[in-house]
C-alpha cells in the first residue's frame, strides 16, 4: 500500500526504534508515581463507564500488596472512598494485560530503545496460569491472588533480572517466532521457547531447576508481557508528528476501547467496548464477559496478533467460527509497510487511522474474555473488531487540528 504522506515521518520513527529488555525495576522508577496510584489497561475511566469489576478486584489485591490496606475488605473501602487514583497505563509508557493493575512497588520488565536509550517502557510480570487461575490479569479477589502477586514480584522478578544485564534486543526473537507459527498475541509457544533458552543459558542450571525456573517454563503466556512492553516502546516512538494518524496507543478497559494517534499524544478516542467474539468457557455465555479488555491490543496496533494469522495456523483454527472473511487480507490493506527489523518473517507493521478510513474497514484484535462479575477469571479468548467510527472520529480531529 502507499503510505499516507502524513504518516511518513511517524513510520520512520517507528521503524527506527529498537526495543531491548534491560532488566527489572520498581514501577515508580519508570512512571514517577508514588503513593496511592494504580495504572490500568486501556483508556481512562469515564463518568458513564466506570472501571469494571475485575479491575477493581485487582486494585484491591494491589492495595493489600502495597500495604495501603490490611485486608481485601479494607481495600474495597479505600477504593470506594476515592482514596486511590487510577490512570491509564499506556499514558505512562506501561502496558498491562486485561484486569492487571500496576502499583508503585511492583516490579516491572523494563525495556529501552537501543537507538535512543532515554526512551523506556515497561510491563508487569505475567502471572501464567490458565482461565481459572488467580493471575493478576484475570481480576480475582482472593488471598491466592495476593500470594501469587507476591511471588511474581518478590521471587520471579528478581530471579530473572540478571539475565538482562547484557540487554536483549526483542525484535529478532519475535521475528523468529513468527516464522515458527506464533502470532505474538495469543500464541507464544515459539517465543517462549526462545525466552526460556535465553534465561537458562544466562542464569544456569540452578535457575532452570528451581521454583521460578519451573514456573516460567510452564506457561508460554509468560512471554506476552515482554512483547507488550516492546510494542509500547516502538509505537510510542512515533508520537508527535503533525497530521499523522499513526496509532500509538490501543486497548480496552473492559467498558471502553480506544486509541491514540501520533498527531495528538495522550488524547484518547474511545467507543463502548463490546465483548470479543469467541468460544466461552462453560457454563458461561458471551453476555457474562466484559467488553474488549487489555493493553495487549498493542500487538495489533504494531501489526501482529490477529493481523498476523497468516503465520499462525493454530489461531486460525481456534477462531475459525468467528473469523471475518477478510482477516488475512487486512495486513496488505491496513498496515503501512514491511518492518525492516523483521527480515525473516517480512511482517508488515504500523496501523494508521488514515489507512483504515481509506480502506473502509477496521482491524481485528485478539483479546481474552474475562468474567464481568469478577468471580471466575478468564472465560476464553475471541476476536474484537472496533467500529470504523472510532477511526473516523480520530481522523476528523486530526483534520480539524485537534
Amino acid at each position: 500500500m502507499t503510505v499516507p504522506k502524513e504518516d511518513g515521518a511517524a513510520v520512520a520513527r517507528f521503524f527506527a526504534a529498537s526495543p531491548a529488555w534491560t532488566g527489572v525495576a520498581r514501577a515508580a522508577e519508570i512512571t514517577g508515581f508514588s503513593d496511592r496510584v494504580l495504572l490500568h489497561s486501556g483508556p481512562p475511566a469515564e463518568p458513564g463507564f466506570p472501571l469494571v469489576k475485575p479491575t477493581i478486584n485487582s486494585a484491591a489485591v494491589a492495595c493489600v500488596y502495597e500495604g495501603w490496606a490490611r485486608s481485601l475488605d479494607e481495600a474495597d473501602a479505600l477504593i470506594t472512598s476515592g482514596g486511590i487514583r487510577f490512570a491509564p497505563a499506556q499514558d505512562h509508557r506501561v502496558a498491562t494485560p486485561l484486569a492487571a493493575v500496576v502499583s508503585p512497588s511492583m516490579k516491572v520488565l523494563t525495556f529501552a530503545d537501543r537507538n535512543d536509550p532515554a526512551r523506556r517502557s515497561c510491563a508487569p510480570v505475567n502471572g501464567g496460569g490458565t482461565g481459572a487461575a488467580h493471575a493478576p490479569r484475570y481480576g480475582r479477589r482472593s488471598q491466592e491472588a495476593i500470594d501469587l502477586l507476591r511471588f511474581l514480584n518478590d521471587d520471579v522478578a528478581p530471579a530473572i533480572a540478571p539475565a538482562a544485564a547484557d540487554p536483549i534486543p526483542w525484535f529478532p526473537l519475535v521475528d523468529e517466532a513468527l516464522t515458527r507459527g506464533d502470532d505474538a498475541h495469543l500464541r507464544h509457544l515459539e517465543a517462549h521457547k526462545l525466552l526460556v533458552e535465553i534465561l537458562r543459558t544466562r542464569l544456569g542450571a540452578a535457575f532452570a531447576g528451581g521454583k521460578v525456573g519451573t514456573f516460567v517454563a510452564e506457561f508460554p503466556i509468560f512471554h506476552l508481557n515482554f512483547w507488550m512492553a516492546a510494542a509500547r516502546l516502538a509505537l510510542g516512538a512515533a508520537e508527535g508528528v503533525a497530521g499523522s494518524g499513526f496509532v500509538t496507543a490501543f486497548g480496552g478497559n473492559g467498558a471502553r476501547f480506544g486509541l491514540q494517534v501520533s498527531a495528538m499524544p495522550r488524547r484518547w478516542f474511545t467507543v463502548p467496548a463490546e465483548p470479543p467474539l469467541g468460544k466461552v468457557r462453560d457454563p458461561y455465555v458471551l453476555a457474562d464477559c466484559t467488553g474488549a479488555y487489555g493493553d495487549s491490543a498493542l500487538a495489533e496496533a504494531f501489526g501482529l496478533g490477529a493481523m498476523a494469522h497468516a503465520y499462525c495456523p493454530d489461531m486460525r483454527a481456534l477462531h475459525k467460527d468467528f473469523t471475518p472473511p477478510d482477516l488475512l487480507a487486512l495486513p496488505e490493506r491496513l498496515l503501512l509497510a514491511e518492518h525492516p527489523a523483521f527480515p525473516r518473517s517480512r511482517a508488515r507493521a504500523g496501523l494508521s487511522v488514515h489507512a483504515v478510513v481509506a480502506a473502509r474497514t477496521a482491524p481485528v484484535v485478539e483479546l481474552g474474555l474475562v468474567h464481568a462479575a469478577g468471580l471466575d477469571g478468564g472465560l476464553g479468548a475471541g476476536l474484537y473488531r472496533p467500529p470504523l467510527a472510532l477511526f473516523e472520529t480520530a481522523q476528523r480531529a486530526i483534520v480539524a487540528g485537534g
